[in-house]
């Protein structure tokens, strides 16, 4: 059975379990953790929805999904703390620590990486070889001398709110005017004509393409909030192709969704996110982007199921 983590207001899920079956799938919301019950002891696990009176246990798992397993309402903690936020926290380091478990023995699915994780930095290091990187500085307490000059944008490298649920888009910035008692970091701005992402799937990739003046600010994803659109498939040139293998190969990872600018023709790497949402891009399966996605989840948890048949 392959278990899925995420939550209850995970669309992408909501998809893509439409091509796997169904009685071979147990999702678990993890912002809804009245809907379940759930004992992890010395000698396995169980995990019941009791809204179904479905269950999956340590006998039965045969792969780790990893989704989107997170509270989409936040909460404001008060200095001394609140119950609400130390039950998310329990739940959330249970949820981690299973799936350290899972990849321990070989059981999760496409969200994983055989060299170690890789955030925004290393990505940004190891794309240097295969893709056009903009100048980039993650500083604090001190104004480096580069950003005296040229045109910067401001970005996050968590996706924490910064309170009243607000998140923190990207946006250009004069880097002198940042309070330098706070981490900072800022990449030099592309003009480019288009953004282009690109899902990758097991050596497969699926590109798609928006012009940059259709969007409202420099974030496309604050855009695609407000105003969702269609990105229309696009290619990509065979050297473009052997670039995104290469890293990925580096990377060690079999999945996940690049985000590029194009700019007089050329690729400029922005960031590979190893679990980026990807079905807004193909809702409808018209291109076979889920299709895709689901085969190669099946292809794995057969993988699993045999290779746990000769314990």
């Amino acid at each position: 059975m392959i278990f899925i983590a995420t939550c209850s207001k995970d669309t992408t899920t909501d998809i893509v379990t439409g091509e796997l079956d169904a009685s071979s799938v147990f999702r678990f919301n993890i912002d809804k953790p009245d809907d379940f019950s759930w004992d992890f002891h010395a000698g396995g696990f169980r995990i019941a929805d009791v809204t179904t009176d479905s269950e999956i246990t340590g006998k039965t798992i045969t792969s780790f999904y990893l989704r989107k397993p997170m509270f989409l309402d936040s909460v404001d903690v008060p200095k001394y703390g609140c119950v609400e936020n130390w039950r998310r926290e329990e739940t959330s380091e249970l949820l981690n620590d299973f799936y350290r478990e899972c990849q321990s023995r070989n059981l999760v699915v496409l969200v994983r990486s055989k060299n170690s994780h890789y955030g925004k930095l290393r990505q940004l290091i190891a794309a240097k070889k295969y893709f056009r990187v903009a100048p980039w500085h993650f500083f604090h307490g001190e104004l480096p001398e580069e950003l005296k000059r040229g045109r910067w944008v401001v970005k996050s490298i968590t996706q924490t709110p910064v309170g009243q649920s607000k998140i923190f888009f990207v946006k250009e910035v004069d880097p002198a005017a940042l309070d330098l008692s706070y981490p900072w970091f800022v990449q030099e701005r592309i003009d480019g004509e288009e953004e282009v992402t690109v899902v990758y799937i097991d050596g497969k990739t699926y590109a798609a393409n928006a012009p940059r003046d259709s969007f409202d600010t420099e974030d496309s994803r604050k855009t695609l909030m407000e105003h969702p659109r269609a990105w229309p498939r696009c290619g990509l040139s065979e050297e473009e192709e052997r670039a995104i293998k290469g890293f990925m190969d580096e990377t060690g990872y079999r999945f996940g969704r690049f985000d590029f600018i194009r700019k007089d023709g050329e690729l400029w790497f922005l960031e590979l996110n190893p679990n980026g949402q990807w079905a807004w891009l193909d809702e409808k399966n018209e291109h076979g982007l889920v299709s895709m996605v689901a085969d190669a989840i099946k292809r794995e948890d057969a993988e699993h199921r045999k290779a746990l048949s000769r314990l």
